[in-house]
């Protein structure tokens, strides 16, 4: 897709600092990281906390960049750049993004919740994937910096778009979806992550409700309907979903074996079987958002199955490979309270020869609720299936604290490290031949560091 200089103006509010001449051109690429190599591209110079992107404007002609946007009031036009003024390269981003996304006509899915946002992203994309082109966010791009890109990749053959958008203060959703305004708006469901800043889960539901600003006029609310949160603020048109079968879409009979999920599914007009390429009774909520857009869209019944069973899980969530004479679950993207206790799930239903063993990290973002929420999870594993769980980090001890003083311990067994580099040393002395073995931390823990060690002795 082309925007040219006279429109992003338009679009931005901005002044071009160069001749009038320059409104015509062309630019097919806009990019925020200066080492990007492109073509006939725009430069946005971002400013973070550490970091001005203003700084490497000079270098971006190298690049391939024919323009630049400033926010620096003294700027003059950029040598061989066309250089155009605005009062906030963010906020003009997300202008232009908006701007993108509205030239292509197509029906926009926006998925939100505190957890299953990326997998459900891609359950729905490889549904509508059996019959129509679709345009989806890549990998975690779901920040008001990932949903412009995302936008930037829409082409004109596109049919339908799924966009994934994450948060983690107040106005942030308010934000993304007044530049996709879906068709769709999802509530994957209220949690604890990101209660650092939103005070409570009262907070995280006020934040997630924000997708729905952006909301077309005719457009379609998706909710969790086992969460009561969101239950309080159902509107009647509003769909819901879950496992009580009082719901507008539910599942039943859901079984969880090895790779594999299956699951009964109730709609308002039928009833059918789906079987998942990936564990976890979770899947199944899952699938039912990915039905329940599907059948909006009037994809068959037999694409719909089709597209379920062609699904496939993103790396580090949820890849089970065999490592030597044991098994690694390796979920080490990220985690919060409720994807905690859901890979708890995961492990103690797999069918192993030998030990179910978890490797846990610090959860982030927590702050004061910090050690409750960790002794919490540790209550539950106290009291569940799991045999053997090996905790990582300074939050995370409290997890092991928990377990071994915990009243209602079945026998589950806890040992402390302080870091990943103490537990990678010695972990071959903890794991024996027919183990299952979970891996699992917030994504700045980067325990995939101990997935690696681990195939890599092997």
């Amino acid at each position: 897709m082309q925007i040219s200089i006279q429109e992003l103006v338009q679009e931005t509010g901005g002044i071009c600092l160069n001749s009038e001449d320059s409104g015509n051109t062309v630019i097919e690429e806009i990019f925020t990281d200066s080492r990007q190599k492109v073509n006939k591209g725009l430069f946005v110079p971002l400013i973070g906390e550490k970091f001005d992107g203003h700084d490497y404007i000079d270098d971006v002609k190298a690049m391939g960049a024919l323009a630049t946007l400033t926010s620096k009031k003294n700027d003059s036009v950029h040598q061989d750049l066309i250089t155009i003024a605005v009062e906030d390269t963010q906020k003009a981003l997300l202008d232009v993004a908006r701007y993108y996304s509205s030239k292509v006509d197509r029906p926009i899915i926006a998925i939100t919740g505190s957890v299953g946002k990326t997998t459900t992203k891609e359950m729905v994309a490889a549904v509508l994937e059996t019959t129509l082109k679709v345009h989806k966010t890549v990998g975690n791009y779901n920040n008001e910096i990932g949903v412009p890109k995302t936008m930037f990749a829409l082409s004109e053959d596109d049919q339908v778009s799924v966009i994934e958008m994450g948060m983690n203060h107040f106005g942030e959703l308010s934000r993304l979806t007044s530049v996709v305004k879906p068709d769709f708006a999802v509530i994957t469901n209220i949690g604890t992550a990101h209660i650092e800043h939103l005070e409570s889960r009262e907070g995280i539901l006020k934040a997630k409700l924000e997708i729905l600003e952006g909301l077309k006029p005719e457009g379609t609310v998706i909710i969790n309907g086992d969460e009561p949160l969101l239950m309080g603020k159902k509107q009647d048109n509003w769909i819901t979903f879950g496992f009580d079968p009082r719901l507008d879409y539910c599942v039943s009979n859901v079984v969880t074996y090895g790779v594999f999920t299956e699951a009964v599914v109730y709609t308002p007009n039928s009833v059918f079987k789906i079987k998942i390429p990936s564990p976890g009774v979770h899947m199944a909520l899952n699938a039912l958002i990915a039905i329940i857009i599907a059948e909006k869209l009037e994809i068959p019944r037999d694409k719909i199955i089709k597209g379920i069973a062609n699904y496939k899980s993103e790396k580090m969530r949820m890849n089970i490979t065999n490592v030597g004479n044991f098994t690694v679950i390796d979920d080490t993207y990220n985690a919060n309270y409720d994807s905690m206790v859901a890979a708890m799930k995961v492990l103690g239903n797999y069918l192993t020869k030998n030990r179910k063993i978890a490797i846990l990290g610090d959860i982030f973002e927590l702050g004061k609720y910090s050690e409750s929420i960790h002794r919490n999870l540790g209550e539950y594993i106290a009291s569940s299936r799991i045999n053997c769980v090996f905790t990582i980090g300074d939050a995370a001890a409290y997890i092991t604290d928990a377990i071994i003083n915990s009243p209602n311990n079945k026998n589950v067994t806890s040992k402390h490290f302080k870091n990943k580099e103490l537990f990678i040393k010695e972990w071959s002395q903890y794991i024996n031949a027919g183990d299952i073995v979970l891996v699992k931390a917030s994504r700045g823990m980067h325990l995939e560091e101990v997935v690696k060690a681990m195939r890599k002795d092997k």
